[in-house]
């Protein structure tokens, strides 16, 4: 059947994703101000200069100019970048071929559905963290000077909206790395690094010093609430005080041993399939470059925020999206072995990839919080929680 057909399996479900993420978004607008999602987006700079300020200061201005209720001029930003994240996403994947190793992607509990199964997730600020690589590794960049301009741009935009943003810095380096050797074949002058010493210093400035002195009982009262609905306590709020070091050691006298080997699985689990088909080409000036050490490099590198945040699914969620960009952006420069990955997935009978595919995307998703359990058959469950509250919403009418 031509609907079976892989490319058109990527439309339902990215149609399918967008949708649901729409009903889901206009349910939630029934828990504003006191849901944790819309917690983070009061934050603004009427307290002075905080970290997130930047999304928080627009809607602030634009719901008080134009009369707006603030919840709706949240909901239309939350719409609108998960219409961007799914476009971008779309764009990318339709310009290769999807073969049996990217439904493993596609379909993986821990990216484009993790959101609509963990509903905690849906809504927060990390997926225009997301899209801003996301466009930056898209662009094509055809001088230094463009390529570090667009950097300081998109990194510096994102980490005003949210200061995660600097665990991705190599993220970013990469790409600038790889554009910098295969497309315009130049060494980086002194100048460049200096800059980007300074602009890096420039932002840990901020938010680590800078933001200690943010008084958020401004920024609460600048929205009028009634006394007790909104406090310094409330969601995302209890958040911003910690330093880093009273946060480290608040997140380490959490975790237990069996909740590190959860998620440990939970990461393995999905990165087995680009540890087993990803191979990449033998180039000359890159021997450094392999799938371990791609692998093992950003694993490292990702683990510095496990010990600043307590919910760690949404940090795996957002980890996997940088993960996958970057290995588009691998694709898109040709350095990946197709043959090694069409032989592969040949070598793949059909039961197994049956079995392959169930267990990798279908069985085990995180919960957004480290000392929870696992959430078993995410995807059916949430499918199912959808088209049954779609149904109930009906037969109520």
């Amino acid at each position: 059947m031509k609907l079976l057909r892989k490319e058109n399996i990527l439309f339902i479900y990215f149609t399918y994703l967008i949708i649901a993420t729409y009903v889901y978004l206009l349910l939630q607008i029934n828990e504003f101000p006191q849901k944790y999602v819309f917690t983070e987006w009061l934050i603004n700079y009427e307290g002075g200069y905080v970290n997130r300020g930047l999304l928080g200061q627009i809607v602030f201005y634009i719901s008080n100019i134009f009369s707006i209720d603030l919840k709706f001029v949240i909901l239309f930003f939350q719409a609108s970048i998960y219409t961007v994240y799914f476009i971008l996403f779309y764009s990318l994947l339709s310009k290769i071929k999807i073969n049996f190793f990217w439904i493993l992607i596609i379909f993986s509990p821990i990216l484009f559905s993790y959101p609509l199964i963990e509903l905690m997730v849906l809504g927060r600020k990390d997926t225009f963290v997301i899209c801003l690589f996301m466009i930056f590794s898209m662009i094509s960049y055809k001088s230094l000077n463009s390529l570090f301009f667009y950097f300081l741009i998109f990194f510096g935009i994102s980490s005003f909206i949210h200061e995660i943003t600097i665990f991705y810095i190599f993220h970013y380096l990469l790409i600038i790395y790889l554009h910098m050797k295969l497309n315009l074949h130049i060494k980086i002058k002194k100048i460049y690094i200096i800059g980007l010493l300074v602009f890096v210093s420039f932002f840990l400035f901020l938010n680590l010093y800078q933001h200690n002195f943010v008084v958020m009982e401004d920024i609460i009262d600048s929205y009028g609430f009634e006394e007790g609905i909104i406090t310094t306590e409330s969601g995302a709020f209890s958040h911003l005080k910690p330093t880093v070091g009273s946060a480290f050691f608040i997140i380490l006298g959490k975790i237990k041993f069996i909740n590190v080997l959860k998620y440990l699985f939970i990461i393995v689990l999905n990165s087995i399939p680009f540890l087993f088909f990803i191979k990449f080409k033998k180039l000359k000036n890159f021997k450094y470059l392999s799938t371990k050490n791609i692998f093992f490099t950003f694993f490292i590198l990702s683990l510095p925020v496990y010990g600043l945040v307590y919910d760690w699914g949404r940090v795996i969620h957002i980890n996997y999206n940088f993960f996958i960009i970057l290995l588009l952006f691998y694709f898109k420069l040709n350095l990946i072995d197709l043959n090694h990955l069409d032989m592969k997935i040949k070598k793949l009978n059909y039961k197994s990839r049956i079995t392959i595919l169930i267990f990798t995307c279908f069985m085990f998703s995180p919960d957004i919080l480290s000392i929870n359990p696992l959430e078993y058959f995410p995807l059916p469950s949430q499918s199912l929680r959808f088209f049954v509250g779609i149904i109930e919403k009906f037969i109520e009418v």
